[in-house]
């Protein structure tokens, strides 16, 4: 039996907003048509700030689609045409406000590739200085926590972390060091 792969035979707009687009495609296999909404978005870079002390640079901020404060991993959306490293040393002055003079990417993943085309590069950043005093977002509250190892592992498993890309790139961290 082959991989089901449908034809796409028409996509309409749905929705273009700041950040993504929403599309429903009509799609055909084997005589049958059917629809699917996606969420088109242009992918995120993802990252883990390392510190002198070995402790993980992570991110309190408001989430509004779930109406609560999380803690996870700094991340961006790429701007047009930007490359994921690019993105990721915009972010973390932004968010961090810190600069890495060490990059290493540590592969990418689909968060929700069910309804959504995003790619997030996962990268860990090393070797912290003080950033210039870079501005936040208009829409971003954005609170800095250091973090040990084993206080990450402790709020993954008690559910305080509970943000998907957070957790995987932890777990991409610790297959690396």
């Amino acid at each position: 039996m082959s991989p089901i792969h449908p034809k796409q035979t028409a996509r309409k707009e749905i929705y273009s907003g700041k950040i993504f687009q929403m599309v429903e495609d009509e799609l055909e296999h084997e005589g049958r048509s059917f629809a699917r909404v996606t969420v088109l978005h242009p992918g995120a870079a993802v990252f883990l700030p390392l510190d002198e002390d070995n402790n993980l640079l992570l991110v309190r901020q408001y989430r509004h689609p779930i109406g609560q404060m999380l803690l996870e991993a700094p991340a961006g959306t790429l701007e047009p045409n930007e490359e994921p490293l690019t993105c990721a040393k915009r972010e973390i002055q932004e968010e961090v406000g810190m600069s890495a003079a060490t990059w290493t990417p540590l592969g990418t993943l689909y968060p929700a590739p069910g309804f959504c085309s995003e790619l997030q590069h996962l990268f860990l950043a090393r070797d912290l200085t003080p950033a210039p005093d870079a501005e936040q977002d208009e829409d971003e509250f954005i609170e800095v926590v250091p973090l040990s190892i084993g206080e990450v592992e402790e709020k993954i498993h008690s559910g305080e972390i509970c943000d998907a890309k957070t957790i995987a790139l932890y777990y991409r961290y610790l297959q690396y060091i």
